[in-house]
């Protein structure tokens, strides 16, 4: 009896197996379907975000409805293509690290916008069915029919330049050699007399900022390794600085250098300031996250030392030895030159602010130089003319625009948008003469454009395009930006005379001096009586002592301001621009 109860006990046992066996494998298929659907999406939505991240952020546009097109073109290709209940965002943000799992800067979060936006994020979801045994429990139950899968991926491609301007000698003679080591000499407090071979030499070197960093810590400088912002913050002397220039430039592009005398000249320096940082003449604008990759940028080598120099001397006056000039009865000149601020190299992202500057902007160097001459007139020592010339050059600016990227084969175009610094030129004159001890200067004129000067615009900003095939090109040659007013301090020297304001002083001192005091007193007065009108006109006295110092002004600004300036790497109207490093490595992924 008991064991016909026990029939057919195994054919249950059977059955229900067989039911959960089913069961096991709708879900393992189900399962499988749904991680195949989510890995197909990851896949669209990394191809995406890197095809998006090579176009755009800091590689090209920064308009969100045209990365929007990039990411679904993208996923369109990889047979993705938004239906109803999907969705496919592409967002420009930028990656901050954060603290994870009690370590600092463990993880990676991805911020939409800011001002350093150079991740793309793209983020997709997908509706498929759900699993059979949802699919029944949707008969008895509420159970959803269908299943929402997303997924996201965060990449980037970082695109940095670097660029100066007007900053540089692009060519060196023996004519200009002697100028240059006076230049110099008075910027670093000590003589010098380096050879024209010596620095064309330096200025065709370029210097790692890695190679610099070890050499200054090489000489005691407290750096931490690898770290582009310990090398900016640092504080050293500029003769630490100059001298660790020297040691960290390539040995073979200073072949034919004496660094020995080199840095024998460096080493006896006397500067007014102490101490100075690196970071005062050259800015790095990039995340945290991509900061440090600045230190495989180059920068040319007589660039920097220039730019150390000159900020070593800040506001204060360098007398600058005098120059032969081919003025008739020159008797005496001095020229003293004053920094207002160095110029700025700099290394960043391209495009501007959420304030609508520019991210990444070089300046040329602003300057104040003052040119005194004491002439006598036919070297007769009875009419001596004194000419006071002041310039002031306000900095010009080059802004990173853009980095186009490109793709395999193709260069990579940098926009730079330049814009000359505006010059500010103020000139008095005196002229005396035709006197005595006894009787004074009989003529005493008096030749002024005004306390506000003359301005010379520059214009606005002028496109300069780059094209990059290969890191071999850099860095590159320089471009020009100019204002209409041309390439010459002539120019608007030329310009001055026209808003001359003439004063003229026609009498003896002592009018109480018998027969000279009776006789010209009275003619001076008469004449000092003299409207402004007929003095300053065309056929005034103005115009004629204008022409006569039209030499003399012209030959200040063309033999002796306009080489210092080029030395400096200014020019009025002018401003150079170099592309001096470009790094755009490939695109990935970081979340």
């Amino acid at each position: 009896m008991g064991r016909e109860r026990q029939r057919g006990a195994i054919g249950i046992m059977a059955a229900g197996t067989l039911l959960l066996a089913l069961i096991c494998l709708a879900l393992v298929v189900d399962t499988g379907r749904l991680y195949l659907e989510q890995r197909k999406l990851q896949r669209v939505v990394d191809s995406a975000a890197l095809e998006t991240a090579t176009r755009s952020g800091m590689c090209g546009s920064q308009v969100p409805a045209q990365i929007q097109t990039y990411a679904a073109s993208s996923a369109a290709s990889n047979g993705f293509v938004p239906g109803s209940g999907d969705s496919l965002v592409a967002t420009l943000g930028s990656i901050q690290l954060v603290k994870a799992y009690g370590v600092d800067d463990a993880r990676r979060n991805f911020v939409p916008g800011g001002n350093m936006a150079d991740s793309v994020r793209v983020l997709a979801t997908h509706t498929v069915p759900s699993s059979v045994i949802l699919n029944l429990a949707s008969l008895f139950t509420d159970a959803s029919t269908t299943t929402t899968l997303s997924a996201q991926a965060v990449a980037r491609r970082t695109a940095m330049a670097g660029l100066s301007a007007g900053s540089g000698v692009l060519s060196l003679d023996s004519s200009n050699s002697a100028l240059l080591n006076g230049l110099l000499g008075s910027l670093l407090g000590t003589s010098l007399n380096l050879d024209v071979t010596t620095y064309q030499g330096v200025a065709g070197a370029n210097v790692s900022l890695r190679a610099l960093s070890q050499q200054l810590q090489a000489v005691g400088v407290n750096l931490e390794a690898g770290k582009v912002d310990s090398l900016l913050g640092a504080n050293v002397t500029a003769a630490q600085l100059l001298q660790a220039m020297v040691s960290a430039a390539d040995a073979s592009q200073l072949a034919q250098v004496n660094t020995a005398l080199l840095n024998t000249a460096l080493a006896s320096i006397n500067v007014p300031a102490a101490q100075l940082t690196l970071g005062q003449i050259l800015s790095v604008v990039a995340p945290g996250s991509v900061r440090d990759s600045a230190l495989d940028a180059g920068v040319n080598l007589f660039d920097l030392m220039m730019a150390t120099v000159l900020l070593a001397n800040q506001n204060h006056a360098v007398t600058v030895p005098a120059q032969t000039l081919s003025i008739p009865g020159l008797a005496s000149q001095t020229l003293s030159l004053t920094v207002i601020s160095p110029p700025q190299i700099v290394f960043g992202y391209p495009g501007k602010n959420g304030a609508g500057t520019w991210r990444t902007q070089a300046t040329s160097t602003q300057v104040r130089l003052e040119a005194k001459v004491h002439v006598d007139l036919l070297d007769l020592k009875l009419v001596t003319v004194d000419v006071d010339l002041k310039v002031e050059i306000a900095k010009g600016t080059a802004a990173l625009e853009s980095i186009q990227c490109g793709g395999v084969g193709k260069p990579v175009e940098v926009d730079i948008q330049a814009k000359p610094g505006i010059a500010t030129l103020a000139l008095d004159a005196k002229v005396t003469g035709l006197g005595s001890n006894a009787t004074g200067n009989l003529l005493d004129v008096a030749l002024s454009n005004g306390s506000q000067g003359t301005s010379i615009d520059a214009g606005g900003e002028q496109l300069l395009i780059f094209d990059v095939a290969s890191r071999a090109d850099l860095p590159s040659p320089v471009k020009r930006v100019e204002s209409p007013l041309g390439a010459s301090l002539a120019a608007g020297l030329a310009d001055l005379s026209k808003n001359l304001k003439l004063t003229v002083k026609l009498m003896p001192n002592n009018c109480n001096l018998p027969l000279v005091g009776w006789l010209l007193c009275p003619i001076g007065k008469l004449v000092n009586g003299v409207s402004d009108t007929l003095i300053n006109s065309e056929q005034g006295v103005g115009n004629l002592l204008t022409g006569a110092l039209s030499e003399i002004v012209g030959e200040l600004g063309s033999e002796l301001i306009d080489p210092l300036l080029q030395l400096l790497g200014i020019q009025t109207g002018i401003l150079d621009v170099r592309l001096i490093d470009l790094q755009t490595g490939g695109s990935e992924l970081l979340i």
